[in-house]
């Protein structure tokens, strides 16, 4: 029978407090949870050893069975502990950082480790003989093998992918015909979490042989493709001209890579167009895709060239002179009739600029214009710091110079063309008729020109005390507008 000196029941308690530690500490104070359970296997050791019971010979007292046989557990459990605190340290010393997650090599490592033990236990502390063993678990091993074959596939898949490393977890990848953001990879598969949020499990010989599209690879430069059908009679030069226009547009699309717009087919009744640019951030695809397909509408728009379905005949539109496609296309200007556009119409003064000319500089401006962009693209920056920071970029419809036509405010913005560009101008004169008619159109310009105060700091002389809330500017303005065009709102 054991006794309390001969350090069976210490060994015992000593695995008691091991489980308790294991199962009930903290998970996130992983690095203390080692620590104790360093000690106690430091602490076991010191008691097996100091009462005679050498894990590395049989177990004493062969004469005494219930001793003998408890003996024999403490040292083959001492075997398996060393074996798992050999691998979680090994883990952080040896095997690189970014497979800390990778739950396949440390399960693979961690097998090879406690295999490893298991003999060990078996060839010093049971005694049986390990040639013996290995033969039969060779043939064993054999027949096993046969019988998990395409599980082995799998994992011998999975040792070579999480070796060559084509994603890591957290990446956004396309694997076959699945596309989802990698959340697992384990010894047997690789789970995907798609845009529907469900988990998609694919087999690790699945996807070494599948395609592998890894779009956070290259770090900072994800691709984007815009295509879009336009009827072959349109000259493609100046569908070419508009759709770089359009990817100049996106103050997101990197300039390096350079965005490269192209032919892709003809087809009987279309040419296909393709727009090719780079973003920094793989979240930005989805906005700035979107807002592509905006931008070419646009500016095929500017020039005339409408997109529409090409598998039916063409319907028959009115046809619109330039001045009057720009007008109807302007936010501010949208609740207006034919003849209010018409009456604007009339009162147009038509720009040209070349790239890099100043558009628009209402500081240096004593009169009071409203820039409408009708081709091409343009910047708006602000002084800052001894240079300039871009503020947005403008495409056809856009306009510039609110402030200026509302309330009579003196800006501090600059807006230059980046590409060659027509602007047409109205003054103060032609829109104050508009403004005493039609209250919506002061609405709809207050508050754009609200929205383009908190991030541009676009109104140098409002004063002090103005309550910079949504409401209070927005009020404001609109006093400016009663004052400056003398109306009634």
């Amino acid at each position: 029978m054991p006794t309390l000196t001969d350090g069976v029941l210490f060994g015992i308690g000593i695995l008691v407090l091991d489980f308790l530690a294991w199962r009930f500490m903290d998970s996130k104070s992983e690095q203390a949870r080692l620590v104790f359970r360093a000690l106690l296997f430091g602490l076991l050791s010191y008691v097996l050893f100091s009462s005679g019971m050498n894990p590395l010979r049989a177990a004493p007292w062969e004469d005494q069975p219930l001793r003998h046989l408890l003996a024999q557990v403490l040292e083959v459990v001492w075997w398996l502990q060393g074996a798992r605190l050999l691998t979680i340290v090994l883990d952080r010393a040896v095997l690189p950082e970014t497979w800390h997650k990778e739950r396949l090599f440390q399960d693979v490592f961690g097998a090879l480790l406690f295999l490893a033990a298991g003999v060990g236990a078996i060839a010093f502390v049971l005694q049986l003989p390990v040639r013996g063993l290995l033969a039969t678990s060779g043939a064993l091993a054999v027949v096993l093998g046969l019988a998990i074959q395409s599980t082995l596939n799998d994992v011998f898949s999975g040792v070579v992918l999480n070796a060559t490393e084509p994603f890591r977890i957290g990446d956004w990848v396309t694997v076959g015909e699945v596309e989802g953001k990698v959340v697992e990879s384990n010894w047997r598969a690789t789970s995907l979490l798609n845009g529907q949020g469900n988990i998609v499990v694919i087999p690790n010989s699945v996807a070494a042989r599948a395609n592998i599209v890894n779009a956070n690879q290259p770090m900072n430069t994800h691709g984007i493709s815009v295509v879009l059908p336009v009827k072959p009679s349109i000259r493609p030069a100046v569908v070419l001209e508009a759709l770089a226009n359009a990817a100049a547009s996106s103050e997101d699309v990197l300039n390096d890579p350079k965005p490269l717009v192209s032919v892709r087919r003809a087809t009987n009744d279309a040419i296909e167009y393709e727009i090719v640019c780079y973003v920094d951030t793989l979240s930005k695809k989805v906005d700035v895709r979107n807002a592509l397909f905006d931008l070419a509408h646009r500016h095929l728009l500017s020039r005339g060239v409408v997109l529409r379905p090409l598998s039916v005949s063409e319907p028959a539109v009115e046809v619109m002179d330039e001045k009057h496609r720009l007008l109807r296309n302007v936010l501010i200007f949208q609740t207006l009739d034919d003849e209010e556009i018409a009456e604007l119409k009339a009162k147009l003064t038509k720009h040209e600029f070349d790239a890099a000319d100043t558009i628009y500089a209402a500081a240096d401006e004593g009169g009071h214009e409203l820039h409408i962009l009708a081709l091409g693209v343009a910047k708006v920056t602000v002084p800052k710091d001894g240079g300039e920071l871009e503020l947005r970029r403008l495409a056809p419809g856009d306009s510039i110079g609110q402030s200026g036509i509302l309330a009579g405010v003196r800006t501090s913005v600059i807006v230059r063309a980046l590409t060659r560009a027509t602007v047409f101008r109205l003054d103060k004169a032609a829109l104050t008729p508009i403004l005493a008619r039609r209250p919506e159109v002061v609405r709809e310009m207050c508050r754009l020109l609200s929205e383009h105060h908190e991030s541009e700091k676009m109104l140098l002389a409002s004063p002090a005390n103005v309550d910079e809330s949504p409401g209070g500017l927005l009020q404001w303005i609109r006093d400016g507008v009663r004052r400056f065009h003398e109306l009634t709102l």
